[in-house]
């Protein structure tokens, strides 16, 4: 197996760290570890971006695993993360179940009624001819008042009757976690899940390529993971990453 997986019985828990991912780099945790905290003061998305503690139940993970051998499709690592963390979601939190509720925003953000309710991070570093992945899942759990300095984060649920289902989740998340790197070299029904609830799917979305301003039509991702979108002359554009100022105009 080209993969040492997550390992339920390697878990540390936390009241507070500085960063999940920048901990778990540290050589004195090997493959299989993974940290969940109560707290982190210094939290980090992509793009540099900071992970904002809110809500009652913040769930702040970080999982190594460690690849040797080429790896199939590595644009789809991230990708088949946020399936699973969405999966786990769904099956902790049955009112998530309501139509279009959960949305998949490309490549991993997760969003419930529009809202953003998780972040992903995925770092790598070579350790000899080996690669260490280190998996960062940020989840506000449970709340019921977004501060007003980030008017586009929410929660995965409000609800009292599904308060307290951290652990919950946990033990859902983990065996789907390996699940979804053990997937990467056929991942059909991954992708299947993401493209039935791409965010934006079939709307009209805005960008900056090159400095200018572009429309398009948002279509799906691909079986390499890219982003396609359809712009006004009908050519078809794929990406990798996030385009600067990606929105939807809806």
């Amino acid at each position: 197996m080209p993969f040492r997986l997550l390992e339920p019985d390697k878990g540390i828990f936390l009241a507070e760290t500085s960063s999940t991912n920048s901990l778990l780099k540290g050589k004195e945790f090997p493959p299989g570890t993974w940290i969940l905290a109560d707290f982190q003061s210094r939290g980090r998305g992509r793009k540099n971006r900071t992970w904002s503690v809110i809500g009652d139940e913040p769930f702040l993970f970080s999982g190594k695993l460690r690849y040797s051998g080429e790896l199939p499709s590595p644009n789809l690592v991230s990708l088949f993360v946020g399936v699973s963390v969405s999966k786990a979601l769904l099956s902790a939190y049955p009112s998530l179940h309501s139509s279009g509720k959960l949305k998949i925003k490309w490549p991993n953000d997760i969003f419930v009624n529009d809202k953003k309710v998780c972040g992903i991070l995925i770092e790598t570093e070579k350790e000899g001819e080996e690669w260490d992945w280190i998996l960062g899942i940020g989840v506000n759990l449970f709340g019921n008042r977004s501060p007003e300095e980030l008017p586009e984060a929410g929660f995965v649920t409000s609800l009292d009757s599904e308060s307290g289902r951290r652990n919950r989740f946990l033990e859902t998340l983990l065996p789907l976690l390996n699940d979804a790197v053990l997937s990467l070299s056929d991942g059909k029904e991954y992708l299947s899940f993401v493209n039935d609830r791409l965010l934006w799917k079939g709307q009209t979305v805005s960008f900056r390529q090159d400095g200018a301003e572009q429309t398009g039509v948002l279509l799906e991702v691909d079986v390499s993971g890219r982003l396609l979108v359809k712009v006004d002359s009908g050519r078809i554009l794929e990406f990798i990453d996030s385009p600067e100022d990606f929105r939807s105009l809806a």
